[in-house]
């Protein structure tokens, strides 16, 4: 699929050739309201704006790395700025003159498209993970997606009747006070609400936006950069080529670089001995989609998720179930094929939810983590749950060798227990609208998909694992609902101490982990291993990215 407009050549005599990316990284969205995978979000760094971001630091632990910084906006907003309110619950943002839209004719980006972004990412067919977060903070942003989804419901969803309702609806917690300056009111005081403006599903969309559905092949063919690169060519779960937007200003970036060209994304077939012998025959520089340097915060990847909306087996929805499903994977085994898999990595069992280097993680305590004991029995478990003649479940998992490795890898570890497991490889567009519940796959009911989580921000971040899992909306993609679980979350949200806030969301992950609603399987931290090319000189892990490199830093030594 090709970009409509044609590539622009620039004077910039800085510009250095091609950077060259190559791995098993397939992007299928540019589309900030839809695009959320850390390989996605790299892409969307080099095209999209966002009020807030994040610093490229040699040191991906310094804490410069982790502070978000001002990007679109002039300032991050804080009390002493008169940016931020003295009760907490309003902020007040101004935007940076001269950052243009890459239009036929270059327009500046308002207070306006920054609402409207909001507004796209509320829309009920891509269900942006971060929505979660907004839901629970942003005045108003609940009530909007529920009136948003109620009047599409039962209508045939086009463009036009996405943006008849934007157009018509305003999010009460956000709006343009005049092109310059958007205000966006809290429900409660929230200290991480800086870092959920830097989300990439928080850019501003252009008024382009609202004649293609969101995610859509129509959009893509109509991306508007605000970045200093837009694409020129996309093909879906292949090639992506960049090439530098003639709108872009690098004095008004105050992030972000422009060196190159060109910025190429190819996906290789292979394995990661494959993937290094191309890097060092200078085949590419940088491997896409593979973290390239440790970051402070591990990533859960995978995990196990109950289908708890329309399961094809209602047997999952007994706790006792899923515990027993719980208790019967064998991680080590799991450890062992990841580390093959991904020798780029440092990979341990997971028995929480949170992983380590993250706020709220936590050591199992054998008194109050209900992990099973690997000596019980679990036919006998599963016989005393109701089912002595074992049941049948049905697993999705991406399509990837190592992701089929490991599901077969738990997956006979079940039927050990008595569990039969129909597996089932989707793609990974599939996998995902499956498990943002826009959709599933031509007549599949499910009961188990795997699933990852990483966090978008480093601090104050003991909600980005649990709230998605536990919440209304995107984000909890087993459907998971508990009352006395929403009573703590809320109590969590209010808390303005954070070791309070720290300990109530670790009781909901306790909580989660004893009604066995999510089966952690899997923690991994990138290391400095991961393989580059003969030309490259700097790449910097951004932990934003989960310790993918920030390409708008990246430094060639030789020109091609």
């Amino acid at each position: 699929m090709t970009q409509a407009r044609s590539a622009t050549t620039t004077n910039d005599t800085r510009l250095r050739g091609t950077l060259r990316l190559l791995g098993p990284a397939a992007v299928h969205q540019a589309d900030p309201a839809a695009a959320w995978s850390p390989a996605e979000r790299q892409l969307l760094r080099l095209c999209t704006r966002q009020l807030i971001s994040y610093r490229p630091e040699p040191d991906p632990g310094d804490w410069r790395a982790l502070a978000p910084v001002a990007d679109l906006a002039t300032d991050v907003p804080s009390t002493y700025n008169a940016g931020l309110g003295a009760s907490h619950r309003s902020y007040v943002v101004h935007l940076r003159p001269g950052v243009l839209w890459d239009t036929p004719t270059p327009r500046p980006v308002t207070a306006h498209d920054v609402v409207r972004g909001f507004k796209r990412l509320a829309n009920p067919l891509t269900r942006h993970p971060a929505l979660a977060y907004f839901r629970g903070t942003l005045r108003g942003m609940g009530r909007y997606c529920d009136e948003y989804a109620a009047a599409v419901a039962g209508h045939p969803v086009t463009a036009a009747l996405l943006a008849g309702f934007q157009d018509a609806h305003e999010i009460p917690g956000v709006f343009a006070v005049d092109d310059e300056t958007v205000v966006f009111e809290l429900d409660r005081p929230a200290l991480d609400f800086v870092d959920m403006l830097a989300q990439s599903g928080a850019s501003p969309a252009p008024v382009e936006y609202d004649a293609h559905l969101p995610g859509s092949a129509g959009l893509h063919e109509h991306l508007v950069a605000n970045g200093p690169y837009r694409v020129v060519s996309w093909r879906p779960g292949g090639t992506i080529r960049l090439e530098p937007n003639p709108a872009w200003r690098a004095e008004t970036d105050p992030i972000r670089e422009r060196r190159f060209d060109a910025v190429e994304f190819r996906v290789a077939m292979g394995g990661p001995r494959e993937l290094a012998d191309r890097l060092a025959a200078d085949d590419a520089d940088l491997p896409w989609g593979v973290p390239i340097g440790p970051v402070p915060g591990q990533r859960l990847d995978p995990c196990l998720v109950f289908n708890l909306r329309d399961p094809a087996n209602p047997a999952v929805a007994d706790a006792a179930v899923r515990r027993v499903v719980a208790g019967a994977v064998d991680r080590a085994a799991l450890v062992r094929i990841a580390r093959a898999a991904d020798p780029w990595s440092e990979v341990r069992a997971a028995h929480t939810v949170v992983p380590p280097g993250n706020d709220g993680h936590r050591q199992p305590d054998p008194l109050t983590d209900p992990i099973p004991d690997a000596d019980a029995d679990p036919r006998e478990r599963l016989a005393a749950a109701g089912h002595p003649d074992g049941l049948t479940l049905t697993a999705v998992h991406p399509d990837t060798a190592e992701d089929l490795a490991l599901a077969r890898s738990w997956a006979a570890d079940l039927g050990a227990a008595g569990i039969d497991v129909r597996l089932v490889a989707l793609d990974d567009a599939n996998h995902r609208a499956l498990l943002a519940a826009t959709g599933d796959a031509p007549g599949l009911r499910w009961d188990l998909a795997t699933a990852t989580f990483t966090a978008p921000w480093a601090y104050g971040n003991a909600r980005v694992f649990l709230q998605p899992l536990v919440g209304e909306g995107p984000g909890n993609p087993g459907g998971y609902r508990d009352p006395g679980v929403d009573r703590v979350v809320e109590r969590a949200l209010d808390a303005a101490d954070p070791r309070e806030a720290v300990a109530l969301w670790q009781e909901v992950e306790r909580r989660l982990l004893a009604d066995a609603a999510v089966v952690p399987l899997l923690f991994r931290r990138a290391t400095d291993a991961a393989p580059r090319g003969p030309r490259v000189r700097r790449a910097t892990a951004l932990p934003a990215l989960a310790g993918l490199p920030d390409l708008a830093d990246v430094r060639l030594g030789v020109d091609r």
